[in-house]
């Protein structure tokens, strides 16, 4: 269920319709008989209405009802009743593989005399459209929703890397697939894209960033088809879900996957990575890129699949001109409102504005980045946003912590220094798996920042020596802040979800032992005290670190 509004019961609705939609036959003409509750039973009360792009959602109370929308968008043809037929058949088959407990069945709305009604039983009656008949979970479980109320945690994302590693395990790639993921039909789709977004330059993309968007994917499928190529070798293009994002997923009782692509095999079928791309560009696109990595380092742990690490930013720049694109189709529907079209003006040039970022970071050149210092001092805050802000990946040695010893990431353990997970053995391996990650992004090219305390010299030489293997630049941020503060935050911490564990015992017991810092080639002191942007733009400038 794409991108959609709920509509007032009340109001008119209309879809972008073609010629043939217009007959007597038409579902059309009985939308509004659609938002009357008895239409769908005598228990329903209510009715609320979502659209989408290519869909009528109809809410009842205890089951939703898809009926496709009688559009043609190039890439999808939903113009005939026997195209509508066939796809939602086809919808129902693909999703009970990731949301069988979603899916109950497809029931034809048919019409006797005046009246139509569903008809799950053979008959004669005249067809007028399908219906998918749908469990109907609440809409404040739709993990957008969750997103935008800060309500998703690192586990409800680790269990979506889990379902979709263990989806793409199953999968098998077979011969028929191998063309998806070459660069015919990837530069296919992309200039399809551009075709279609060319009315829209000036509206919801500029000129500029079009045609940079243009060059440098371009430039990406020449100077990396051997790496495309390798994908297709190594089995990684697969029957995927095909629209991996947020709107597509509940988290209620358990993570419910649903809405699996099935109008268009050039979208469904792809490269595991344009999938991952998806549902990573959509966590960043809503500000949560600390989920992002983290989604990211777990897909990873499941599969090993670090080489898609080479094409993952082209395909979310891929992803979010989609997104751009499909948004912006929203200015031509008539059945939108003006206020909704407005907002999906906005929301349209945000992700072209996402996938021009993307496109800039093709070229970038690796680079570590170590940012450390005592606890509470606001290294991992810091981390998170500067990530953000250069487009480099996060890895937070209090997460990689809590995942070696099988405790949740939400979880605190407050114990003493040097006991229960906080042991020097398993202090030793944290820092161990924090350095092997962080060796394999730059092995694939990536721009890393580790986070950590880094209180002995010689952790700090182990990460140059990891930058000095990879040929990437090295950087030291040391975060600083006063005491009065960090004491003050050790204590609001302890009442709420944080990364750290740490304690004020624990705090004076690192800072007695800490190691002044001997190299200061591309370092600096960050006070995290001070404004976060000021603080940013001080780092990128003193260190001349760009994204």
């Amino acid at each position: 269920m794409k991108s959609f509004k709920k509509q007032n019961p009340s109001k008119k609705i209309s879809g972008t319709i073609t010629n043939n939609d217009t007959q007597n036959n038409s579902i059309l003409n009985y939308l509004q008989l659609l938002l009357k509750p008895k239409f769908w039973g005598k228990d329903v009360k209510k009715v609320n209405l979502i659209q989408t792009h290519t869909s009528w959602v109809f809410l009842t109370g205890k089951y939703a009802y898809k009926i496709k929308k009688p559009v043609f968008f190039g890439f999808l043809d939903y113009t005939t009743l026997s195209a509508r037929q066939y796809f939602c058949q086809e919808e129902f088959r693909i999703n009970q593989i990731l949301a069988p407990d979603i899916y109950y069945e497809v029931i034809p709305i048919v019409k006797i005399g005046s009246k139509i009604k569903l008809s799950s039983k053979k008959n004669n009656y005249q067809v007028l459209d399908y219906a998918i008949k749908m469990r109907e979970l609440p809409q404040e479980t739709i993990m957008t929703n969750c997103l935008k109320a800060n309500k998703i945690n690192y586990s409800d994302v680790g269990e979506i890397a889990r379902i979709i590693a263990n989806f793409h395990n199953k999968s098998i790639s077979k011969p028929d697939f191998h063309k998806y993921g070459g660069t015919e039909i990837v530069k296919y789709n992309w200039d399809e894209n551009f075709a279609q977004t060319e009315p829209f330059i000036g509206i919801t993309i500029s000129k500029k960033s079009f045609s940079e968007i243009r060059q440098r994917v371009e430039d990406f499928m020449i100077n990396y088809e051997a790496i495309f190529q390798k994908r297709i070798r190594d089995a990684k293009i697969k029957q995927c879900h095909g629209d991996l994002h947020s709107r597509n997923i509940f988290i209620a009782d358990k993570v419910y996957i649903f809405d699996c692509l099935e109008f268009n095999p050039r979208f469904a079928v792809s490269d595991v990575a344009s999938e991952i791309a998806f549902f990573v560009m959509d966590l960043e696109f809503y500000k949560h890129k600390e989920l992002a990595d983290f989604f990211i380092a777990r897909y990873l742990y499941y599969t090993n699949d670090w080489e898609l690490l080479k094409v993952l930013d082209f395909y979310k720049c891929y992803r979010a001109y989609v997104r751009g694109k499909v948004t912006g189709f929203n200015l031509n529907d008539r059945g939108m409102s003006k206020s909704d079209k407005d907002q999906a003006k906005i929301m349209a040039k945000e992700y072209f504005s996402l996938a021009d970022k993307y496109a800039f970071s093709f070229t970038a050149k690796p680079k570590l980045i170590m940012v450390m210092g005592l606890p509470a001092v606001g290294k991992t805050y810091l981390a998170q946003h500067l990530a953000e802000h250069i487009h480099a990946y996060h890895i937070c040695s209090d997460i990689i912590r809590k995942e070696i010893t099988d405790t949740p990431v939400e979880t605190h353990r407050f114990e003493g220094y040097g006991k229960g997970i906080y042991t020097k053995e398993v202090s030793a391996k944290t820092y161990d798996e924090m350095f092997r990650r962080a060796e394999n992004y730059l092995g694939q090219g990536k721009t890393v920042i580790i986070d950590a305390t880094f209180s002995w010299q010689s952790s700090r030489n182990l990460a140059k020596a990891i930058a000095d293997k990879t040929h990437a630049s090295f950087y030291i941020i040391n975060c600083t802040c006063p005491e009065k503060i960090v004491m003050a935050r050790m204590k609001k911490r302890s009442k709420e979800f944080s990364l750290s564990d740490a304690t004020p015992e624990i705090y004076y017991r690192m800072k007695n032992n800490f190691e002044k810092v001997k190299s200061k080639k591309n370092y600096i002191v960050i006070d995290t005290s001070k404004p976060l942007n000021k603080n940013l733009d001080k780092i990128t400038r003193t260190l001349k670190i760009s994204r």
